[in-house]
């Protein structure tokens, strides 16, 4: 490289009217010979650290708003979430261990007097049902209970019908309110038929029917085994609900009959 320099200033001065052309021969010869500067490109985000400590490009501020569901709390370290987890953890088994007392309603109902399947159904709270979207309206969450199902449909039909659910030994399929009003408006009228479908010959406990015989006071019913649940006429035995409401009552026992709630008419089927 020195020696190339050398000749081209020596050259310079031999001949002056070629120092322009060869001064910029020096500068692209320098250059070839340079090293080459390298680029780096940035290509983090800018992104705000939040109050968990955690980068968060939503920037999620503690914010207190006039509508508290709005407001945003400030976020715990990592090392508190891990507390928060481990507490609630400890807290959640406690409901989980008194879950059965929720039975116990269905279990006091035969001890009425005098009561029959008739008056146990009026007093027997059924699923537990959520205020949904239509919450938000009201200050209500959607998870919260905006009321409870009944039977006094099944049981007035039943009367108005001339049908006795205390003459034998029976499993009622007993069909929540709601599940006949949906079968009014969508096939008509409850039927003495239709109802005699909810009635079946024999008291079987809901762990029987999958090997029972479900004769009903109307023909057979049908049961299947699908996606871990059991299905009477394509209702759902022991059915859940969402949320903290209460799931559909089984077992109800009265005297030789028992009683299994649905949440389908078994007229659809």
């Amino acid at each position: 490289m020195t020696l190339i320099i050398f000749i081209i200033i020596k050259t310079i001065h031999l001949y002056p009217t070629m120092k322009f052309t060869l001064a910029l021969a020096l500068v692209g010869s320098a250059a070839a010979f340079a090293p080459q500067a390298s680029v780096h490109t940035n290509t983090a985000l800018n992104q705000h650290i939040g109050s968990g400590g955690m980068a968060d490009t939503r920037n999620p501020d503690a914010m207190a708003h006039e509508d508290p569901r709005k407001s945003i709390s400030a976020a715990p370290s990592f090392e508190e979430y891990l507390k928060e987890r481990a507490a609630e953890g400890t807290t959640a088994a406690a409901p989980a261990a008194a879950a059965p007392a929720a039975a116990a309603p269905a279990a006091a109902a035969p001890a009425a007097v005098g009561g029959g399947v008739a008056s146990t159904l009026s007093g027997l709270q059924g699923a537990g049902h959520v205020w949904g979207a239509d919450g938000i309206a009201v200050g209500k969450e959607e998870s919260d209970i905006r009321g409870h199902d009944g039977f006094s449909k099944f049981t007035d039909a039943c009367a108005a019908a001339g049908i006795d659910l205390d003459a034998a030994a029976y499993t009622i399929f007993a069909p929540t309110d709601s599940c006949l009003e949906s079968y009014e408006k969508m096939r008509g009228p409850v039927t003495a038929d239709v109802l005699k479908m909810h009635i079946v010959e024999g008291k079987i406990a809901s762990s029987d029917i999958p090997s029972a015989t479900l004769n009903s006071l109307n023909g057979p019913l049908t049961y299947r085994y699908a996606v871990r649940k059991h299905f009477v006429n394509d209702a759902i035995i022991g059915e859940t609900t969402f949320g903290a409401g209460a799931d559909f009552p089984i077992d109800v026992s009265v005297g030789n009959s028992v009683i299994h709630t649905v949440g389908l008419c078994f007229g659809f089927y």
